[in-house]
């Protein structure tokens, strides 16, 4: 049987060709993020500087991931990654500079440090991190070769590179109280300061590294003095007491001072050495180019010359002693004073104008020169200086009542021979006057001053005995007589009185004889005028 109910029909599906497909709106955000985001990782990977570690021996107030490395308060830096080094004696601090680093900061001479708070030699630095945290420092170096790798400073250097001025070395056999900080002073001005201490290879010396500040290092020329300028200079020598200080804070903290002599104009070069002196007055002492030596021998104490002691003629240093040891004398079984004297030739004879001493004595060969003086009795002898502290120095100076004497060039060194002097002068005269009291005869001069006395006792009992006769028979007669005189005195007295009778008479008198003067003028003018008046008589009617 069919069944009438048509079968469905189905839908057929027709092959299309394939046509152009375009992206859709919603990928287009995607899209630009993702370039936005490659264009600045691009960019990133470009603008980042070299990556480099820093050894530092501890981390403190370092941390990764804000710690900042700075150059002038710029940021140049940040820390990355702080780790232990392998042998644990320090760490090892990564930091990513900027670009802008990698051009001539990252060299081998560039130094870091960490700035945080410190208190070193009077000085007070990095109190800014207080609040903002600590940072590494950096001063670039001038080297070219380029360095990924560095050395930490355990604290900041005193001169960075781009300070103006130059370093100088100093040799010194101590140092006192100077240390790295330590101020450098120009005639009183501060001009620099101490950046390194260090020991020479065979220890002997220490090295001292002075920075001076520009432009105070114009005036350091190869002829420039240096000398120890810490704490309070005192001195107690055959010159007496001295007392040399600087500022309060040289004092405290130690210091270092220089000058140039003005006539030398040349400027010293960067690094050249110089030596450290111990204070002002041995750094000035002149240097002498021709020094010769000389021995003294004294057979007195030499308690109070020491090593340095002046050596004088006639007021004008001319060496200095440089030695002093004992010598002993087998065949007396005694001991002398050895001396050895550095002598300074150049200070005898005339300076002429030019400052030379040229046609001086100086001149004349140190054999020869010396001989004469010693046969003209150039003697050396010991004097006191000051008779407080007991200091002495040589005296050398001619003699010419010494006794006869040589030098003798083969000896080395050769010795000028010396007299007494001084104490010992002294004590020879006392022993000679001693020697002379010892032979006076102090017994019988007492005996004889003993009768003396008694003498003398006798008499002084015989002018007793006449006082008090004196005083018992002739005081009264004395005392009367002196009565009657002076009652005698007191009538004349009263006679010669103003107003006493004998005043008044005499007065009359006077005025009497004064009237009878003048009538008896009177008629000696008229006698004159008329002379037959004696024999005729006045005329009647003639005036007188």
């Amino acid at each position: 049987m069919t069944d009438p109910t048509p079968a469905p029909e189905y839908p057929q599906a027709v092959a299309r060709r394939p046509g152009v497909r375009w992206l859709q709106p919603v990928w287009i955000i995607p899209i630009v993020a993702a370039l936005i985001a490659g264009w600045l990782a691009l960019q990133h990977f470009l603008d980042r500087g070299p990556t480099i570690t820093i050894r530092f021996r501890t981390a403190e107030g370092l941390e990764a991931g804000k710690t900042r490395i700075k150059y002038k308060d710029v940021d140049i830096g940040t820390v990355k990654q702080i780790t232990l080094d392998r042998d644990r004696k320090g760490v090892r601090v990564t930091a990513e500079m900027v670009k802008q680093a990698s051009t001539g900061l990252m060299v081998d001479d560039t130094r870091f440090w960490v700035v945080r708070p410190r208190i070193s030699g009077g000085r007070v630095s990095g109190l800014s991190t207080l609040l903002a945290g600590a940072y590494i420092g950096t001063d670039p170096g001038q080297s070219t070769e380029e360095r990924r790798d560095f050395e930490g400073l355990e604290s900041p250097p005193l001169v960075t590179a781009d300070v103006p001025g130059r370093t100088f070395r100093l040799s010194a056999e101590d140092l006192g109280s100077i240390d790295i900080g330590s101020p450098v002073y120009f005639r009183g001005v501060s001009a620099g300061q101490v950046v390194s201490i260090d020991v020479s290879k065979d220890g002997a010396d220490v090295l001292v590294g002075v920075f001076v500040n520009a432009p105070f290092d114009q005036f350091v020329t190869p002829a420039s003095r240096f000398w120890n300028a810490s704490g309070i200079d005192l001195a107690l020598d055959s010159n007496g007491l001295k007392v040399d200080t600087e500022s309060v804070v040289t004092v405290l903290t130690g210091g270092i001072a220089f000058d140039s002599p003005s006539s030398v104009a040349t400027r010293a070069n960067k690094g050249d050495l110089f030596v450290l002196w111990r204070d002002r007055g041995e750094a000035m002492k002149p240097r002498e180019k021709v020094v010769e030596t000389y021995a003294l021998r004294f057979d007195q104490s030499v308690r109070g010359l020491n090593v340095g002691a002046p050596v004088d003629f006639r007021g004008v240093e001319i060496g200095e002693v440089s030695g002093i040891e004992l010598e002993y004398l087998p065949d007396k079984v005694n001991f002398r004073t050895l001396v050895q004297m550095r002598f300074f030739p150049d200070r005898l004879g005339p300076i002429g104008r030019n400052g030379s001493h040229k046609g001086g004595i100086a001149d004349m060969p140190a054999d020869e020169r010396m001989r004469r003086f010693v046969l003209a009795g150039f003697r050396a002898q010991l004097r006191n200086a000051n008779l407080i502290t007991g200091q002495l120095y040589v005296a050398l100076d001619f003699f010419p009542n010494a006794a006869p004497a040589a030098i003798d060039f083969n000896a080395r060194p050769p010795e000028i021979p010396t007299v007494p002097g001084g104490l010992a002068e002294l004590q020879d005269s006392i022993g000679r006057i001693l020697k002379r009291l010892e032979k006076v005869p102090f017994d019988t001069i007492g005996e004889d001053l003993r009768k003396a006395l008694e003498q003398l006792n006798t008499t002084l009992k015989t002018a007793d005995g006449l006082a008090k006769h004196l005083d018992n028979d002739l005081a009264p007669e004395m005392k009367r007589t002196l009565e009657q005189a002076r009652r005698a005195l007191e009538a004349a007295q009263r006679a010669v009185a103003e107003d006493s009778p004998v005043q008044t008479d005499l007065r009359d008198t006077l005025e009497e004889v004064r009237r009878a003067s003048e009538e008896l003028r009177a008629l000696v003018d008229y006698l004159e005028r008329q002379p037959d008046a004696l024999i005729r008589g006045r005329r009647q009617g003639a005036q007188p």
